[in-house]
């Protein structure tokens, strides 16, 4: 949800959201948010928006995007997908709760990048409906359950800075867990 946020982000966020819709990931494949979001400027459709660079917030194409990507990050962990990589943010986003579990992008440095381990393709859809915006994985069930257990946050800052940890539990029909 990202009730409160900016016309600028708001509209970035339909902007990313609509180019990670009908994504196709093979079985067996990677996807990288970055690869797949493409360039992050105004020819591609963004708008100068508030993005994390250090300690501070300044105006950058695409800021919000962010908050497509860790949407698209809960999701993965909810198929049970290997998460190769993924960064939290520096500083603690209100848009983001549970804090800790948030996945920040940077083309060029920072990705969001999880392996498709399923046994068919999977297929991302992705919506934006008022102030939410959601992302639907579609596949062959291998019968895995997911749980878990967090994100719990801990040494928290002054400045607001946290840590936080959380526990992804895959169950799979053979017995075994990851």
């Amino acid at each position: 949800n990202f009730k409160g946020s900016t016309a600028a982000r708001v509209h970035n966020i339909k902007v990313g959201a609509k180019k990670l819709n009908h994504i196709m990931i093979p079985s067996g494949g990677e996807f990288s948010f970055n690869d797949n979001i493409g360039e992050i400027d105004a020819a591609a459709g963004y708008l100068p928006g508030l993005v994390i660079k250090g300690d501070k917030l300044i105006p950058e194409y695409g800021g919000g995007i962010c908050q497509v990507a860790t949407t698209m990050f809960r999701a993965a962990i909810y198929l049970g997908a290997p998460i190769i990589e993924r960064k939290n943010h520096s500083i603690p986003v209100q848009f983001y709760n549970p804090q800790g579990f948030d996945a920040t992008i940077y083309p060029g440095v920072v990705d969001l990048r999880f392996k498709n381990d399923t046994p068919s393709n999977v297929l991302i859809q992705s919506h934006v409906v008022g102030n939410v915006i959601t992302f639907e994985m579609y596949g062959t069930s291998d019968e895995r359950k997911i749980t878990l257990d967090g994100p719990r946050s801990y040494d928290y800052q002054p400045d607001g800075a946290l840590k936080a940890v959380f526990t992804r539990n895959i169950a799979r029909v053979d017995g075994t867990v990851d």
